[in-house]
């Protein structure tokens, strides 16, 4: 079987080398079949044409803006450099894999057959600092909040068990079957959900006479929202609904970086509102908005009792 494995690797050298061009995410695809999909599906494929972003930077006339969403085809230790072509494949794998005519990653290697060279570093990719290289001003408020905090990548690579390849057939059947399943994180980069509410925001409600304090208390270790550029915006609404069942507006606020109004790491947002006296509960809900209509995301909806 190594053999075997050894005489294939020529027809994979294009996975390790960069001249006029770089190797493809499709051509890692190939084999890495889950994690190419779930890449596939993120904004890091999209960085680059992303037309917000292409309407931002008055149609990538502003090159300063372009390192991060077209990186060059090699990991560094500090900000990528932008590379001249291809620039539709975006936030692409050798973007964060590539590195000395080697793949890298955070996993030893649970198979025997290896059709291209590997290396390994732990230290660098379960680091906060891989994801800083681009999202500086996010990494620096992790930086100085407190102990025992999550990294990028606990909180937006979730957690799998699974091989690191799936076959396609033909030389990829030998890959898998030497495989074996390994616990790993998903491509993704996504941003937690309503379902991880309880852990993001903690809510607390204070009767104060005829009214009620409403402290939002952001557990993250970096800002509510956060985000170096672009558009993101926190909406906060806070109805009181009566016995019958009917809500009334009470407050509406907007909690952006740009305007100093997001929620510190670890800290906290407190307002007061005026309660009707025919009020039974408050309705607090949590939304993040950003360009479209459908990038909204429900951070929290919640009632409670006054």
């Amino acid at each position: 079987m190594l053999a075997i494995g050894l005489a294939s690797c020529a027809s994979f050298k294009h996975l390790t080398q960069v001249s006029n061009t770089f190797p493809q995410a499709r051509d890692c695809g190939k084999c890495h079949i889950d994690i190419h999909q779930e890449w596939a599906a993120s904004d890091h494929a999209q960085a680059y044409a992303n037309p917000h972003f292409r309407a931002a930077t008055d149609n990538y006339a502003f090159g300063e803006c372009l390192n991060c969403h077209a990186p060059e085809p090699v990991l560094t230790a500090h900000t990528p450099a932008v590379r001249s072509a291809q620039r539709e494949e975006a936030v692409t794998c050798v973007a964060c894999h590539l590195e000395q005519g080697k793949l890298w990653g955070p996993l030893e290697p649970t198979g025997r057959v290896r059709p291209h060279p590997i290396g390994v570093r732990p230290e660098v990719y379960r680091d906060a600092g891989i994801c800083g290289r681009c999202h500086q001003d996010t990494l620096d408020q992790w930086t100085v909040a407190g102990e025992g905090k999550q990294t990028c990548q606990q909180c937006h690579m979730p957690e799998i068990t699974r091989k690191m390849t799936q076959s396609t057939g033909g030389f990829a059947d030998i890959i898998v079957a030497m495989e074996h399943q390994a616990p790993q994180r998903r491509h993704t980069f996504a941003i937690p959900t309503s379902d991880s509410a309880n852990v993001m925001i903690d809510l607390e409600v204070r009767r104060v006479g005829a009214g009620a304090q409403v402290l939002l208390r952001n557990s993250l270790p970096h800002e509510l929202p956060t985000g170096d550029y672009g558009f993101r915006v926190l909406v906060l609404e806070i109805a009181a609904v009566d016995g019958q069942g009917e809500e009334h507006a009470l407050t509406r606020e907007e909690l952006a970086p740009e305007t100093k109004t997001a929620i510190p790491p670890e800290g906290t947002w407190q307002g007061t509102v005026t309660i009707p006296a025919d009020s039974v509960s408050l309705r607090v809900r949590l939304r993040r908005h950003s360009y479209e209509d459908q990038d909204v995301l429900d951070l929290l909806d919640r009632m409670v009792s006054l």
